[in-house]
């Protein structure tokens, strides 16, 4: 008789409500919570499964003041790459408020740009519509010009 694979069970971290954002205090969550269990979920970006730890919950809530309501969407790897990706965003606005004149021009670099917008709209962002009908404005002048 083969004996069937049993799951082990969740592992939990004890909850301290005291710690929590002011906000989190307030809710229905902290009169009862005791304690953090292991989370299964299926991240939103890539469709693995992940777990949000019990140990992670208790970082997220009582040491970086998320709300207590707040789930995780995207594994590890994704949330990591997303990041990565808004950065990117950010030096390219750094170098845009820098020198407009000069990269106005550059399709290279415009179309960098704007692929990265759409990059990050996979990570969960939201468009920034102002941001891309500038670009693609932009890039329509630069391929106009050549």
């Amino acid at each position: 008789m083969k004996k069937k694979k049993v799951a082990p069970p969740p592992a939990t971290a004890p909850a301290d409500p005291a710690q929590w954002s002011d906000k989190s205090q307030g809710s229905v969550a902290a009169s009862f919570r005791k304690f953090y269990t292991d989370r299964a979920y299926r991240c939103r970006t890539c469709g693995k499964d992940a777990l949000f730890t019990a140990a992670e919950q208790k970082m997220a809530y009582e040491v970086r003041k998320t709300h207590i309501d707040v789930q995780r969407v995207q594994c590890e790897a994704c949330w990591r790459e997303g990041h990565v990706v808004e950065q990117k965003i950010a030096a390219c606005e750094g170098q845009w408020a820098g020198s407009k004149q000069a990269l106005a021009r550059d399709a290279v670099f415009l179309s960098a740009w704007r692929a990265l917008l759409l990059e990050h709209r996979r990570y969960g962002a939201r468009h920034n519509i102002a941001a891309d009908n500038m670009l693609r404005k932009l890039l329509d002048r630069a391929a106009g010009a050549n």
